[in-house]
């Protein structure tokens, strides 16, 4: 797996409709995510930081580096017992 890369960061805002993530980028954070661009798409997770200073950002942001291996199988559905019945559906009570 590759070094970690940050960009950005956020603070979460309390508002009458309740609360969102306000999220900042400077010129470097922008070229970063420029430079992370897979098929015109770059992906990042907003994390929490441990350690929050009041006034600060709460949040920041790391560029997903994951990619998927060409090697791997896709999932195969588990196998049934041709005896057994399914288990019935819950009635619902509407």
């Amino acid at each position: 797996m590759s070094d970690k890369v940050f960009c950005g960061n956020g603070k979460e805002i309390p508002t009458q409709y309740g609360p969102l993530m306000k999220l900042s980028f400077s010129t470097s954070d922008l070229d970063k995510l420029t430079q992370h661009l897979d098929n015109g798409w770059v992906n990042a997770v907003v994390k929490e930081k441990r350690e929050k200073v009041e006034g600060k950002p709460t949040h920041y942001i790391e560029i997903d580096s994951w990619k998927p291996d060409g090697n791997s199988q896709p999932a195969q559905a588990p196998e049934v017992d041709g005896n057994s019945e399914p288990e019935p559906f819950e009635d619902l009570p509407f």
